[in-house]
Parts: structure tokens; sequence; C-alpha cells
């Protein structure tokens, strides 16, 4: 029994254990197939098989759903005690600090004290504690379990003798325990016997735990033990023995190896519970009940300190220490000087290999309140390996896989972290702090790239958890807004297996990111959501990877047939950065983006393109081998611009491309004028009438460029219809009270190409009603079938309006009434 005594905390009453929730892990993505599960905890079981298939070959997804336990599908838990002196405030704490997040089970112990006859006392720390832990596990999603062990009336060995060997005072413990379990939605019971000290004493401790699990478990509860790291064989040495009565026993080992050549390390204990009971009666203990205890105090010195005030400290604490030597304040606030023995972040880590190995269901601590709130706190350290190891995307460690988890290896698509490597402890622990797994670099290859980001979606598939529709993912453009002329979105370009190129090159930003301003009628015909399309950054660059080029693609919403005699016009903002640029790109040729327009295959026939290096906008006839390719200079760097751009088939002759940039506040007119003057102007070939069915984005990767979305179309989808310019808002003609009433039905409507937009500023205003009232009584050439004529006629007042307008339906209905005599 002296032995025993080193497996305790130096103070608490005889045992300080630790039930350490095991974090909440996942499948290790190889290791799921290879190794045998527990039938008793295959809730995701077929998921399981999933995961070890591949990534990408997930095989038949669950059903969708927005979220799922990341400890669920880890099979894996971190229970953590907090015992009943820990403060108020801490209690308190725990949901905002983050404890919480990374434990799957908490178990009250001590709060809640039997006596001889079964009934129980609650104190005045439990009678505040329990209902804010009642109601912080339904917030935080946490199961909550009760522990007892502390008694009033007597001493423990005599209270716990008195209701163990009694069925009277048996049968009332048990209801009273099941009446607190059912009050405060608790998960279970732990029971944390110490040792009892005779064979008789063990038998009466068993019969009392299976009796308690008669009444809880049909109410889907569960019954834990806690057992000191060496085995005790009294235990089993009684006809009642049954280990199959406990979900879980908690080994009391703190601050032992996972291996080691010695006696004492996890692993060894845990081959000490397996020989508790006889494997061939199905009455022993396996693997898929035991969980490892983890140690979050500082022990074996002057007196008790915990971990967050060793880590407050030294916050540099070495991954690997296992020892702490300074002055510090213990449990009580009094100042110590001493070394201490504590569990290091490599041998937590350990220990939870050994865990996920043995396919064990999960770790223990003791305690939830000992242990650091930051990234060197032993639950985070659980949590953060066990999810890594088996593959689950929980990237935020908030114990739930999510959108948000997806989300954050979107929004960080095209980082480098930097590179840390997963294969030395050190690394490891690298990885660990440096947190690439929370950014999405789930290799800590230095990159969230698209690697990860396909990871990341075949794991949601696996988990059946629904996968927000991100760039990342699937290659479209979810916030790329505000196009005009253009159907579907803009995708990412796809190698010829399929597979997505490095979406990480691009970054969607709100409306306004470009700013812009200008006067005149053309100014605002255009979008103002943007998407940069960023250079080959340093870590790229010295690795020699990402250079393939930027490209993004969208169809069009009607095609141009250029053998058509039509007009086509087009706008969007243009920026070059050179912010990001390293020194060889600044001074590189490539820095070129390009507008491209493609044919029904995809070939590119001619494209509108801009030279960083160079200050050039370029129109380049790419397919047709007679046709103009010209520049001009102006095109500075770190200025955004409007471009304009317009496209005139010929029929038979030769196509027109134009082209015009203008600068933050610039007069813009109507573009769509014979009198607009273009800055650049190319020729086709006479016989060059492809049909453009496809717009394309391309940018090499030297360069660094943001654009808005591109609107394209007539003159009509940009300006006034040029009946309404007149005032002849229902184009039959004649400017009269009809028109009237179609601007009057119109009123507030905004958009393009609007029937009673007379002043082409996309709205229905009054400035339309202006613009009619100046022309009433007119004919309008080109318009409907009248003359080109003026009248002079008076504008109606308000009143006759009305009058005409009634007149107007009146006289529709019986045109409509003799249409029906003439068919009849």
């Amino acid at each position: 029994m002296d032995n025993a005594l080193t497996f305790r905390p130096p103070t608490r009453l005889p045992c300080v254990r630790l039930t350490i929730c095991a974090c909440a892990m996942v499948f290790w993505m190889g290791r799921a197939s290879a190794q045998p599960r527990r039938p008793s905890r295959h809730r995701l079981a077929a998921l399981c098989c999933a995961f070890a298939v591949s990534a990408a070959a997930a095989g038949p997804a669950a059903a969708q759903q927005a979220s799922v336990s990341a400890w669920d599908a880890a099979d894996f838990r971190i229970w953590g005690f907090i015992p009943d002196w820990t403060s108020q405030t801490q209690i308190d704490n725990f949901a905002t600090n983050g404890m919480y997040t990374h434990v799957s089970d908490v178990i009250y112990f001590g709060g809640v004290r039997p006596n001889a006859t079964g009934n129980l006392t609650t104190t005045s720390h439990a009678a505040t504690a329990l209902p804010k832990l009642k109601s912080q596990a339904a917030l935080k999603g946490f199961n909550l379990h009760l522990c007892m062990k502390t008694v009033t009336g007597g001493t423990e060995d005599a209270v716990w003798n008195s209701i163990s060997s009694n069925p009277a005072n048996r049968a009332n413990f048990v209801n009273k325990v099941k009446d607190v379990l059912v009050s405060y939605n608790m998960k279970g019971f732990n029971f944390d016997w110490e040792r009892p000290a005779t064979d008789g004493e063990w038998a009466n401790y068993t019969q009392l735990a299976k009796d308690l699990r008669t009444a809880i478990h049909p109410l889907g509860m569960e019954i834990s033990v806690d057992d000191y790291g060496f085995a005790d064989p009294d235990w089993d040495d009684t006809p009642v023995f049954d280990a199959a009565i406990y979900d879980q026993l908690f080994i009391m080992g703190y601050h032992y190896p996972a291996t080691s050549a010695g006696a004492l390390d996890n692993e060894n204990f845990a081959d000490g519970k397996l020989a508790l009971g006889d494997p061939d009666t199905g009455t022993a203990f396996t693997d898929a009940q035991l969980a490892i205890g983890v140690g979050t105090w500082g022990a074996h010195g002057p007196a008790t300190v915990t971990l967050q005030a060793i880590v407050t400290a030294n916050p540099n604490l070495p991954y690997d220490a296992l020892t702490f030597t300074g002055t510090i304040n213990d449990i009580n606030g009094v100042s110590r000087t001493g070394t201490w023995d504590i569990e290091s972040r490599k041998q937590v880590r350990e220990k939870t290999q050994v865990a996920l190995d043995r396919n064990m269901p999960g770790m223990f601590s003791w305690t939830l309140h000992y242990d650091a709130t930051n990234e060197l706190g032993l639950h985070r350290v659980m949590h953060h390996y066990a999810v890594f190891q088996r593959g689950i995307p929980d990237l935020n460690l908030d114990g739930r896989v999510n959108a948000t988890d997806a989300n954050t290896l979107a929004n960080n698509m095209g980082t480098v972290p930097g590179w840390t490597g997963t294969n030395t402890a050190a690394r490891f622990d690298d990885f660990y702090l440096s947190g690439n797994w929370e950014q999405g670099d789930r290799d800590g290859n230095g990159f969230v790239n698209q690697q990860d980001a396909d990871w990341l979606a075949g794991r949601f598939g696996a988990l059946g958890v629904t996968l927000p529709d991100r760039l990342a993912y699937s290659g479209t453009f979810e916030n790329f807004q505000s196009a005009s002329g253009l159907t579907g979105r803009w995708r990412a370009k796809r190698e010829t297996g399929g597979n997505l190129r490095e979406t990480g090159n691009f970054t969607q930003h709100g409306g306004g990111y470009l700013p812009w301003s200008g006067t005149g009628v053309g100014a605002d015909k255009r979008s103002n959501y943007a998407v940069t399309l960023r250079n080959q950054n340093a870590a790229e660059a010295f690795d020699r990877i990402n250079t393939l080029p930027r490209v993004m693609t969208v169809d069009l919403a009607t095609p141009i047939d250029l053998a058509q005699e039509q007009e086509t016009y087009f706008t969007f903002l243009v920026r070059q950065n050179t912010g990001p640029l390293l020194a060889s790109q600044l001074a590189s040729n490539n820095r070129t983006l390009s507008l491209e327009f493609l044919n029904g295959a995809g070939a590119n026939q001619f494209d509108f393109s801009f030279r960083g290096l160079q200050q050039q906008l370029a129109i380049q006839s790419q397919a047709d081998a007679a046709g103009q390719d010209v520049a001009a200079g102006g095109f500075l760097p770190d200025t955004t611009y409007l471009f304009v751009g317009k496209i005139a088939g010929n029929g038979v002759g030769a196509n027109t491309m134009q082209a015009s940039l203008f600068t933050s506040g610039a007069t813009v007119g109507n573009y769509a004028a014979d009198s607009f003057p273009w800055l650049l102007t190319a020729q086709s070939s006479s016989n060059f009438n492809p049909v453009i069915t496809q717009l394309q984005f391309t940018s090499l990767y030297e360069a660094n460029y943001t654009v808005s979305n591109v609107w394209i179309g007539t003159a009509a989808d940009f300006f006034a219809l040029p009946s309404a310019a007149m005032g002849d808002f229902n184009n039959d003609g004649m400017v009269d009270a009809a028109d009237y009433l179609v601007w009057r039905s119109t009123m507030g409507q905004s958009g393009i190409l609007l029937a009673a937009d007379g002043n082409g500023n996309g709205e229905i205003d009054d400035g339309d009603y202006d613009v009619w009232r100046a022309h009433f009584g007119e004919s309008v050439a080109g318009s409907g079938s009248g003359s080109a004529t003026s009248g002079q006629n008076a504008v109606p007042e308000p009143k006759s309006l009305l009058l005409l307008g009634a007149g107007a339906m009146l006289l529709a209905v019986a045109a409509g009434l003799g249409r029906q005599r003439s068919w009849s």
C-alpha cells in the first residue's frame, strides 16, 4: 500500500484522482479499419470505415447535417473532474476561458455526500455549482456526471460499508442517486472508492454498483469507477464481480510515462486492469473500458501547485519538461520554492497515443480547475492530438465539426503558417503552438492550400456534415456578386483530370473593396464586388510550387456572335497590387492579367490585357493571325481604374475591339455614343467571326491583381432605351398618357434596361417624369410605328392624366372585345 501513495497528489484526501476527459478524438484514418472497434462504441462505425478509405473517396456519405460532435466522430472522450472545492468563479470562468471546449465529459466530485443509510446531503457549494454546471452542460454540449467519495456522519469506510452491505440502505442510496442524476440531466455516476479492505467489502461494493447500473442504465446513463494504477486482485476475488458492470474504469496513475522500462507506466497499469476478471467468461475488463489519467498539478514538491500557476511562472515551459523548479504560489496562495514533477505535453501526447492505439474510450484528468487555460493546458493538448491523429476536422478545437471549421480553412487559403512538420515530438509541438492546425494546415507543411481543402471536404462528406459552398472546396466564387450579362458564377480552373488548381490564389472581397468614383452617365455602370488573384509568395517561391496561371471562368448569358452586326460593351474595375510582390516579380515581364474571350471549345479568341511592368493596356488578337495587336501606356501600379471595352461585330467585315481606362474622379460619358473617345482600337481580319460563350480572367504567378465582377451586354443594358430617352416608355412611337401610366406603375424600381428610365440613371423617379413631360405629344422616330414628328400638345394636368389613363384602358378593353367578336 505504500506504493499506492505515489499515485496520489500530495494534498487531497487519500486519493487525488484525475479523470481527464479524453479529447473527443477522431478516427485515425488508416488505423480505423485496421483495428477492431468495440461493439458498444460503434456509434459511427460506418463513418469509420469510410474514413479509412481516403478523404477523397469516402464511399456513401451519411445524411447531411449542419454539425457533428468531434468526440463522437473520433469515438474518443476526455473526462475532466471538478471537485467541490473549485471556486464558483472558476466554474463561471470555464464557460468563457475555453476549458469546456476541450472535454467531452465533466465529473462533479464530492459535493453530494451519502450517510450510512444512503440518504444524501448536498453541500452549499454543490447547491450552487450543480445548477450552474447543468446549464453550462446544455450550452456547451458536454456530458455531466456525479462522483462520490466524501461522506457525512462517520468515516468513509464505515459509511460506505453500511450502505453497500445492507440491502435496504443500498436501495435507498440507488434511488436517491437516480433522483439527483435525473434532476441535473446527468450522463452517469462515478464511484471513487479508492480500495475496499477485504474480499467481502469488495463484494458488497460490487453489488452496489450492479444495483445502480440496473437502475440508471435503462435511462441511457453510465457507471464508471476509479482505481489506482496497479491492480488489486481482491476486487475480482468474489462471485459477484463482473467488469461489465462498469462502462469505464479510470486508471488513477498520474505523472507516469506512457511506456517505460519499469513497471510503473500506463501500458503496465492498463495490462494489470485487463487481468481483473475472467476473459473466458466475459467478466474481465477490456481496453474498451479503460481511460488513462493525466495530472494537471505539480506533484512531490513542498505543496500542491497547479499547472496554471506553473505556466504563469514559466510561459515558455518546454514541451518535454517533466519537472519544474522555482518559486510559486501553492493552491492556498502560499509562496513555495522547490521542485515539482509535472506532466509534459510530450508525455500527455504519448499517453493519448496509447489510448488511441488500444482503442480505449479516452483520457481523464484530475483536475479541470488545476489546468492552464492557454495552449499549454493539457486538456487542449489531448484534444488537439486526438483529432489530429484520427483525422477529424475540428480545426477550431471547439468539440464540433461544422461550417465554422470549413470557413476557417477557406478564409486562410493561400496563407503560409510556416513549415513545422509533425514527424517528431519537437516538430509536432511546434505545429501545435504555431496553430497550423487551427489555420487549416493539417500536415504542417507550411501551406494552407488546395490539398488541405480537399482533405477537409472529404472528411465532411464522410461525416455527413454539410459543406459550405466555398471556393476552396467547390471551386466556385460564392461572394463574387453583382454581375450583369453572365450566367452562373465564376469558377476556378480545373485540370484535365478534374482536380482544382490552387484556389487559395483567390481572395473574395465585399462590396466597395476597390475605391473608385467618377462622374458622368457611364461612371456607375460597373460592379463593386472584387476578387484578388495573388502572386506566388516567398515560401512557395522557395519551394518552387504554385506556378500555374490563376484562372477563373464564367459563362455568358447570351453568346456573342461576331458574324452578326451587333455591339457589345463590358466594364470592370482593375488594380495592380505591387506591395505583395517579391523583388524578382517586380522585375518580371510576366506581371500580366488578361480578360479572355473564349469560344465554345474554351479557346481564347482575343483578350484585353494589363501589363504591370510595362504599365500598358493591350488588345491582343490571339486566334486571329491577321488581327491587330495594339497597346498604350498609362496603366500605373496600385491605382484603381474603371475599364470600359467594346466589341463591334460587322457581319462579313472586320470586327472592332476598343478599350479605355479611367482613373478615379474621371468623367465617363455614354460609351455607346459614336463620339466616345476610345484609348485603343484594334481590327480583326474580315473572315474572323467566332462565337464567344465564356469569359476568363488569367493572371500569371508573378502578378497580383484585384478585379471587380464584369458587366457585359448591349448599349441598352447599360443606358436608357432610345425610346425611353424620348419619353416613349411603352415603345409605341408616341409620347402620350399611356407612357405616363408605365412611369407611374414602375415608380421606385431600380436596375438596368428599365422601360421608363428616361434619364438613364438606373431608377424610375421624378427625373423620368420630367423627360416624359418634355416630350409629351411627340412621335418618336424608330419607335413602334410612329413617324419622326414633333407635336405641340400641352402636357395634361394630373386630373386629366387620370381620365386619359382611364380612357386608354377602356379603349384597350373595347379593342379586346372587338377582337373577340371578330374571332367568333
